[in-house]
């Protein structure tokens, strides 16, 4: 029974097992589940394929190439997650040149972020004096208020005394 259900599928069921025992999460795998997954998996590879012979250059050459792989990753947005593992292929010296721009961009935003630091820094010096005058005029209400307070409880107890 298991040569006729290994011919409803194309891909190697020992890798495939392999592939799926790799996840921590997976102790054991059932038959059925690794049929399915293998005839899942096969039917997504014929439908990337397809769809990236249409929509690229496949049509015009009769061949399916990397670069119409990677470019249906990039410009479908059903294939959008797949971008990570189809990049475009670039040449060195163009990445070379990517990083460069990178670094002289991440330089640039630093000393835009040390200018804006010093401003938000005199900004917050300002705060500060402006919180600290406040907190003196409240000092001097309190104390205002103190010594009415200590009156007035004097004021209770010459009473009490009275009494």
């Amino acid at each position: 029974m298991a040569g006729n259900e290994s011919r409803l599928v194309s891909l190697p069921l020992s890798r495939i097992k392999v592939i799926m025992k790799s996840s921590p999460d997976v102790s054991s795998i059932n038959q059925d589940a690794l049929l399915i997954t293998a005839k899942a998996t096969e039917l997504f590879v014929k439908y990337l394929a397809s769809y990236s012979y249409k929509h690229g250059s496949g049509i015009e050459t009769k061949t399916l190439t990397y670069d119409d792989l990677s470019h249906t990753a990039e410009e479908s947005e059903t294939f959008q997650f797949l971008s990570d593992i189809l990049p475009k292929k670039i040449l060195a010296s163009e990445y070379l040149k990517m990083l460069a721009k990178e670094e002289e961009g991440i330089h640039d935003d630093l000393e835009d972020d040390d200018d804006d630091d010093e401003e938000e820094e005199d900004e917050d010096d300002d705060e500060e004096e402006e919180e600290a005058e406040e907190d003196e005029e409240e000092e001097e209400e309190t104390d205002d208020s103190d010594t009415e307070d200590k009156d007035y409880q004097q004021d209770e107890n010459d009473e009490e005394d009275d009494e």
